[in-house]
């Protein structure tokens, strides 16, 4: 009886730590509620974050404008060098000068520039956020919330805010435009896809596409790679 007794202890004692040692990790790797993860992503978005500086990208852009029949095709690096300061190197254009010098251009000119139309960042002073449902992304628990701007104002959009359920890192930014950027323009619709880079999350692949009253559907995906500082090569 006293052995019975000395062993009950003993698996007392262990099962005694098992729960210390789990309620002392509970709180590492659990998945955030839909709450809090969009209290983190809103207190830790920073657009001029210096982690994002001397960051190099393989760049590939492909539109077209299918009313017209013309396709473009641009391959290049792109260079973070400070947030706001982008560098474009060793661009290679194919296809017709038309998309190059209306489609291509226009977005790597508003890429240098991108805050020509003031704040219109995610952030609660423009957005109403609403919590809509939990869904998969590429393997990834994502929380998705829906966007809906307090003010019908140029850049900003109607859509969806995807953010990774155990970081709270942006997944994905869709949406249309409430107000058209130019008279020109009948619909705007962009979708982009984020990548983390250490500290840093910038865009993956950007699918933009709109609706001009002359020359109708215009259509463009531009991917961003990591590359290789030095050799400016793609990193896979």
């Amino acid at each position: 009886m006293p052995r019975r007794g000395k062993t009950g202890s003993g698996s007392c004692h262990v099962a005694v730590l098992t729960l210390a040692l789990m309620a002392a990790t509970a709180g590492y790797g659990q998945t955030l509620q839909p709450a809090g993860a969009l209290d983190r992503y809103l207190a830790s978005r920073q657009d001029n974050a210096p982690e994002c500086s001397n960051l190099v990208f393989s760049m590939q852009i492909e539109a077209s404008m299918p009313s017209l029949k013309k396709h473009g095709s641009m391959t290049g690096i792109k260079r973070i060098v400070h947030p706001g300061q982008v560098v474009y190197q060793g661009l290679r254009f194919t296809g017709d000068n038309l998309v190059r010098n209306q489609v291509i251009a226009r977005f790597l000119a508003r890429d240098r520039n991108p805050s020509s139309e003031g704040d219109v960042g995610v952030t609660p002073a423009n957005y109403v956020f609403t919590f809509g449902k939990a869904a998969d992304y590429n393997g990834l628990l994502a929380y998705v919330f829906l966007l809906r701007p307090r003010r019908r104002r140029t850049g900003l959009f109607r859509g969806e805010l995807w953010l990774d359920a155990n970081t709270a890192a942006p997944l994905r930014i869709w949406g249309d435009l409430v107000k058209s950027p130019s008279i020109f323009v009948r619909s705007f619709r962009f979708v982009q896809d984020y990548q983390t880079l250490a500290a840093c999350t910038t865009p993956l692949r950007i699918v933009l596409t709109s609706r001009a009253r002359i020359a109708g559907a215009v259509e463009m995906t531009v991917w961003m790679r990591p590359a290789n500082a030095e050799s400016d090569s793609t990193i896979y």
